[in-house]
């Protein structure tokens, strides 16, 4: 019996050409990887929340950077601890994002948990807004969704008074705009409003 023809072929190096195809269409996180300098970001939660020292003959920890990205990731795509460790397990290209593609290695649920509990509210802010800060700088800003279309887009041209702006830059809005207004001018839809409720006092880290 003569076997049927298949379009289905292996090939050791098949990701290669994966990863090929999906830069050549359009990879989301390599546009950030574009315009967002991430050594920064780890320096700025440093220096809310230092690493504390390591045990001799501990496992070593996950660089801040590369879990500055795993929490971009995860914030980006609006996924639990739960759903980001099966996504870079899953998905190349988020492993490649984190700086994990070779790594035998990828931080699990309670690692990101714990990282992002170690860092508390104050490091998850310094990090979001200094990531608002860099994309904002490029004309964009950052849409956060589902996988599917978590990307970066043109930022729309706001037009404030000077009044106006010195009341936002202190996270307040003008008395006088009238909700319609407040929904144009969309000035919640910022990275920096995505914040992390504090634990509590029951959770251990």
């Amino acid at each position: 019996m003569i076997a049927r023809r298949t379009a289905v072929t292996n090939d050791l190096l098949a990701n290669d050409g994966y990863i090929q195809k999906v830069d050549a269409i359009g990879d989301p996180l390599q546009k950030i990887e574009a315009v967002v300098d991430f050594s920064a970001l780890a320096q700025a939660v440093e220096k809310i929340a230092p690493r504390p020292e390591q045990p001799k003959g501990g496992r070593p920890p996950y660089p801040t950077e590369v879990m500055v990205r795993v929490l971009v990731v995860k914030r980006l795509h609006g996924l639990s601890d739960e759903q980001t460790e099966f996504q870079l397990l899953d998905r190349r290209s988020f492993r490649r994002f984190c700086g994990l593609e070779h790594s035998r290695n990828i931080p699990d649920r309670t690692t990101i948990w714990n990282f992002e509990n170690r860092i508390g509210v104050d490091g998850v802010n310094a990090l979001f807004a200094e990531l608002d800060r860099q994309i904002r700088a490029r004309g964009l800003e950052a849409r956060a969704g589902q996988i599917v279309d978590a990307t970066l887009v043109p930022a729309p041209k706001q037009h404030f008074t000077r009044e106006e702006k010195a009341i936002l830059d202190q996270d307040a809005m003008p008395a006088d705009w009238k909700p319609a207004k407040r929904r144009q001018k969309d000035v919640d839809a910022r990275w920096t409003k995505m914040r992390i409720p504090r634990k509590s006092a029951t959770q251990s880290s």
